[in-house]
């Protein structure tokens, strides 16, 4: 329709969308390189937005089962001692990795299970809402409910 003359810059972020539109008609071509420029910074800040924003969603999700710990990644198990299971998957890999409570102890297990969890993901260092929250380890295995 306007045969290239117009730039559209988009990215959704935080499910809000974020457009900017670039007009290239009557400039000379110098001068549109540089409004091309302009419109690839803007796309990659927003891009980088975006993935904060998604980082953001992913460290508050919580993960509503019987066996959760309040962290999305870790689960508590029982085989048959119980253990912390960090079970995560980034860029197409799998990591698993379980840590035990009789042989660590609770807080250590915890301690060690958020900070492999937070290497895996990428991140700088564990997030404090995580360290934090260490979760109650039962006795005993919970009853099944049928």
């Amino acid at each position: 329709m306007n045969e290239g003359r117009m730039l559209r810059v988009a990215r959704s972020v935080d499910g809000r969308l974020r457009q900017s539109y670039f007009s290239l008609i009557g400039i000379p071509k110098r001068q549109q390189r540089e409004v091309r420029k302009q419109a690839l910074a803007l796309d990659e800040k927003w891009e980088r937005d975006q993935l904060k924003a998604r980082d953001k969603r992913v460290r508050a999700a919580a993960a509503p089962r019987n066996h959760s710990t309040g962290v999305r990644g870790i689960n508590l198990i029982y085989r048959p001692s119980p253990a912390f299971r960090v079970q995560v998957q980034v860029d197409g890999f799998s990591y698993v990795r379980e840590f035990s409570v009789n042989e660590l102890g609770v807080e250590k297990a915890w301690r060690a299970a958020a900070r492999y969890l937070s290497e895996c993901r990428g991140y700088k260092r564990t997030p404090r809402a995580w360290t934090a929250s260490i979760p109650k380890v039962p006795k005993r295995r919970p009853k099944r409910r049928r």
